[in-house]
């Protein structure tokens, strides 16, 4: 596959990445636990659009700011929903080479990521934050590391839950060093990349029999959540007609990504679809992470 080359051929580093998130004062994320092998076929190369944000952005070669850890504390969120879809998807056999592939290359760029967040911590409660961060990290890192199983998948469930409030947490902290409004709305966008993941991985999680029903739940708050988000950055003052361009690209994509995810309750119906899936999650997370670098190349001054 045209995306296996890629991924391989690329040097995983630091990436100063458009994706800061966390506009809200108080976490979204509520998930809590509450108590057949499917091969892509030839051609396909869903995970093509995953390595996108690797091309569009440069390795990190100067000194974080701001704005910057941000973006970067984006990236973070979005990737710690990304690894365990990835995680489901490799234990249900589901396009598991490319699986494999999103899932380590995930892992080493969120460590990457962490390890340069680390050397800008311009207040207690950032470095408070990263630490809580670095923790849920260990915790889920230990799972991943395990060849994936149902087990590890229910483990998985609190456990990421964890590491993304742990994230949420953490970019709130770097946010309320600036309160800039653009920085408010990249972060909107940022955060529109993790949902693309979010409900991805609880749609793979009902594949798999696990937590149908909050899963389900889960599915419903994360699209609700995602559209209003849209509907808020083509309102914005701030959004230029590049900006509602992106947001009718977002729409698009969206479009037949949500008409999927909702098209059926069974397990079984749904591992049928399990591929498209997949693909259409990388394509509106494609569209969101390509808003955000138009949005933030501006280059508007704070």
């Amino acid at each position: 596959m045209e995306f296996t080359r890629k991924i391989r051929a690329r040097t995983i580093g630091v990436f100063l990445l458009m994706g800061a998130t966390a506009f809200v004062s108080a976490p979204f994320m509520v998930g809590r636990h509450p108590g057949g092998a499917v091969a892509s076929p030839a051609g396909l190369a869903f995970a093509s659009f995953s390595s996108a944000h690797a091309e569009a952005y440069p390795l990190a070669t100067a000194r974080l700011d701001t704005a910057s850890a941000l973006n970067l504390m984006g990236q973070q969120r979005m990737l710690s929903q990304r690894m365990v879809k990835a995680y489901l998807m490799l234990g249900q056999g589901i396009a598991a080479e490319d699986a494999r592939i999103i899932l380590q290359g995930s892992i080493t760029e969120f460590e990457a990521n962490l390890a340069t967040l680390k050397t800008f911590q311009p207040t207690p409660a950032v470095r408070g934050a990263l630490a809580r961060l670095g923790g849920a990290w260990a915790e889920c890192k230990a799972l991943l590391a395990a060849a994936p199983s149902k087990a590890g998948a229910i483990a998985l469930y609190d456990a990421n839950e964890a590491m993304q409030d742990a994230a949420h947490s953490a970019a709130l902290a770097y946010e309320s060093v600036t309160l800039a409004p653009l920085d408010h709305l990249a972060n909107i966008m940022g955060h529109q990349h993790m949902l693309s993941q979010r409900m991805a991985k609880f749609y793979f999680y009902r594949t798999w029999g696990l937590y149908d029903d909050p899963a389900y739940v889960e599915l419903h708050l994360t699209r609700a959540r995602f559209t209003a988000e849209l509907n808020q950055i083509e309102s914005s003052p701030l959004a230029s007609a590049e900006t509602k361009a992106g947001v009718a690209r977002i729409r698009r994509e969206w479009e037949p990504y949500q008409q999927l995810l909702f098209a059926n309750r069974e397990p079984a119906a749904m591992r049928r679809d399990a591929i498209r899936v997949a693909e259409l999650s990388e394509r509106v997370s494609a569209a969101t992470e390509a808003l955000v670098a138009q949005f933030t190349a501006r280059g508007t001054p704070r």
